[in-house]
């Protein structure tokens, strides 16, 4: 018997054998060339995933019938059998010409078929590795004999490696197959489905056959179906969409791992009908049923949404849309998506609430929403059932076609188009309108243009404010203003006349001094010489004199007339000095001393000139009076100004009169309120008014001893802090 060897170590052996069928070393035929794998085409064949391979017996002629022998269904079967029938001859026997054609054969069917094989001895050494093997991998066999089966596999498989040639040493005879990567020389990748199987040697040693078919398009394929699998997977979980398949006929239902999360079910269980109907929502239950009922008897699409009541007791929404097919008997299946819509629904909620909010403030309210087209005309007005300010009939009209008052400020109503048409937002546009009663209103307007996707101008939206109460207030109160002014004219033009005596005196004397001077310069120019220093000096003296009397005939002139107000920087210190020289000769007719007491680091205050000086003479006039039944002491009337921090200025008028009961302090600044028999009661009540106008406060106070002080705070001047 023959030890085992390798192929090549057989053919060094056959080599060496008599040739009786005329076939040389090389293989051929020296009388007739042919390929010796034409002759395994008709020696080897496969039928029924047996491999068979013809063998003469021994001693017969070519043309005799030949055995079959019947190596396995595998390829390393095959392989072990092809080694098995060419190391069974027997002892001391010469091999004769039909051994040598069969282990010419073998070595073909190895060395070509295109299957990988490898022996491999229990320490992982190649020992033999047949050439289309070899090639793709990429080596030649010669590179790979004698080096460790290992090195053709990654680094991190070889442990399996080892662990599949020692579970093939442990049973000997046993084929075992396993699918496993190989590295190329190049460094990609072959995989390969390895069939292996342990042999013993004619000494008894054991050898590794391994047969490798290459699966590296298959695992690719797989790869790729794994990766479209987990994109999908991926692509279901990120959409919350999850696929369903329903054969309506067996009612078996397949999920998607997707689907299993939204239902919230266990992905071990197997979906079915009841579980999902108990998952259902009760009060959506039955029109899911008769939706799906209808869709399988009609083998129709269905899309319908429906709740989910979860485990936690919390509300899913979902929707399910599916596609009818019949399979090949007929039947109906449908394969659909089931998506979690719970968000969407959720924000559509939302979405309806804030829109019921604003509507509800927009109805609600006194103002009223419109909206224009890319014409200016109204398309849009929002409905008011408790007000009947929002004009009706409008729609279709521009805003210039509704305001009666249009024609009457075309420069307003000119601005307001040119900045519709430049497509800007406006604010606060004021025109009278008329409500839905007829009756004339006045509104305030804003708006914005609004575009579309692309850019157009689709026209504008906006706000309308019913603001005629607001006119009508204003209105009112600059006619108490002006009745206020008149009435304050008035007042100074009654204190003019109390002071007709006092203004008298005070113009009659400058010209009394006038006329003096002048009688005096004539006399001093009809001297010989003429004395003209003296005649000058009695010149300058009669232009004082004039200057003296104009000044009053102009602040009596001034408080007469009934001017504008006339907001200026003034000084308080002049402002009080005007004011007591108008009323110095009153003073004296009523035997009243007066006490300045000025300040002379006063800021500037801003005010109109005659109203404070009124407000001063009817303070002191008050004084007056309230000391003319004085006898006991003098009657001295206080007047001081003084700074009041870095804000204001104090002026205080303060007299030893009668003095101010407690119940009256209260009612003293009330139009109509006065202590006097024969007053009006208008006068302080005027004086804090105008005190007001100005920014400021008057109010007054008993003094400790005798008599009342009435103080004026005016702020100062904004430019005197700047």
């Amino acid at each position: 018997m023959l030890a085992l060897h390798g192929p090549r170590e057989i053919l060094a052996a056959e080599a060496q054998l008599p040739r009786s069928d005329g076939l040389g070393a090389s293989g051929r035929s020296k009388g007739n060339p042919r390929n010796p794998s034409s002759d395994f085409g008709r020696n080897c064949s496969l039928r029924s995933n047996m491999l068979y391979f013809t063998q003469r017996a021994p001693g017969a002629s070519a043309m005799k019938p030949r055995r079959a022998v019947t190596f396995g269904k595998s390829a390393a079967q095959f392989l072990a059998g092809c080694v098995r029938q060419t190391v069974t001859a027997k002892p001391h026997m010469q091999p004769d010409g039909g051994l040598l054609e069969a282990v010419k054969q073998w070595q073909q069917v190895f060395e070509h078929n295109p299957v990988m094989y490898f022996m491999v001895d229990p320490a992982g050494t190649v020992i033999n590795v047949n050439t289309f093997g070899a090639e793709q991998l990429g080596y030649t066999a010669a590179e790979l004999i004698g080096r460790s089966v290992l090195d053709v596999f990654f680094e991190e498989d070889r442990d399996f490696v080892r662990a599949c040639v020692a579970l093939c040493l442990e049973t000997v005879d046993q084929s075992h197959t396993w699918e496993i990567r190989k590295i190329r020389k190049d460094g990609s990748v072959l995989w390969v489905r390895e069939n292996a199987k342990t042999m013993l040697r004619a000494n008894g040693g054991p050898i590794v056959l391994v047969a490798c078919e290459n699966i590296t398009e298959r695992k690719e394929a797989e790869n790729a179906l794994r990766q479209s699998e987990a994109y999908l997977a991926q692509a279901q979980e990120l959409s919350h969409t999850g696929s369903f398949g329903w054969k309506a006929a067996t009612r078996e239902i397949t999920w998607s791992k997707e689907t299993y999360r939204i239902f919230e079910c266990d992905e071990g269980s197997k979906p079915r009908i009841p579980v999902m109907l108990e998952r259902i929502h009760p009060e959506d239950r039955l029109a899911v049923q008769r939706t799906t009922g209808q869709a399988a008897r009609e083998g129709k699409d269905y899309d319908h949404e429906y709740r989910l009541v979860m485990p936690d007791g919390s509300i899913k929404h979902v929707r399910a849309v599916a596609r009818a097919t019949r399979d090949s008997a007929g039947h109906v299946e449908f394969v659909g998506s089931v998506s979690d819509i719970t968000a969407a629904k959720e924000a559509e909620r939302r979405l309806r609430e804030s829109e019921q909010r604003f509507r509800d403030y927009a109805e609600t309210a006194s103002d009223w929403f419109w909206e224009t087209g890319p014409d200016h005309r109204v398309t849009l007005i929002s409905e008011h059932s408790d007000t009947t300010t929002a004009p009706a009939g409008v729609i279709g009209l521009t805003r210039w076609d509704i305001a009666p008052d249009a024609d009457l400020e075309p420069e307003k109503w000119r601005q307001h188009r040119a900045a519709l048409d430049a497509h800007v937002p406006f604010r606060d546009l004021v025109y009278r309108i008329k409500d839905r009663n007829g009756q004339p209103v006045y509104v305030r307007t804003s708006g914005k243009p609004f575009f579309d996707a692309e850019g157009t101008f689709l026209g504008y939206r906006g706000v309308c404010t019913d603001i005629t109460a607001a006119i009508r207030a204003d209105q009112a109160e600059e006619a108490l203003r002006k009745a206020q002014a008149e009435l304050a004219h008035v007042t100074r033009v009654t204190t003019l006349g109390e002071l007709t005596t006092s203004i008298a005196h005070e113009i009659n004397q400058p010209l009394a001094a006038v006329i003096a001077n002048a009688d005096a310069c004539l006399s001093w120019l009809q001297r010989s010489p003429p004395d003209f220093k003296a005649a000058r000096r009695s010149v300058e003296w009669i232009i004082e004199d004039g200057t003296r009397a104009s000044d009053v005939i102009r602040r009596v002139r001034a408080l007469a007339k009934g001017s504008d107000v006339e907001m200026v920087p003034l000084d308080a210190n002049v402002v009080v000095r005007e004011a007591v020289a108008l009323v110095q000769r009153e003073m004296a007719n009523h035997a009243v001393s007066v006490r300045m007491e000025l300040s002379s680091a006063l800021p500037k205050i801003f005010g109109d000139r005659i109203q404070l000086q009124q407000v001063l003479i009817n303070l002191i006039m008050n004084g007056i009076e309230a000391m003319e039944g004085i006898d006991d002491r003098p009657r001295e009337l206080a007047i001081r100004s003084a700074a009041d921090g870095d804000e204001a200025v104090l002026l205080s008028v303060a007299d030893c009169g009668v003095g101010i009961s407690e119940q009256a302090i209260d009612r003293l600044f009330t139009p109509f309120f006065t202590t006097k028999s024969s007053g009006m009661g208008m006068g302080l009540s005027i004086c804090r008014s105008i005190i007001e106008a100005h920014g400021g406060r008057l109010s007054a106070a008993p003094n400790q001893e005798h008599g009342a002080t009435f103080q004026v705070t005016l702020p100062r001047h904004l430019q005197e802090t700047s």
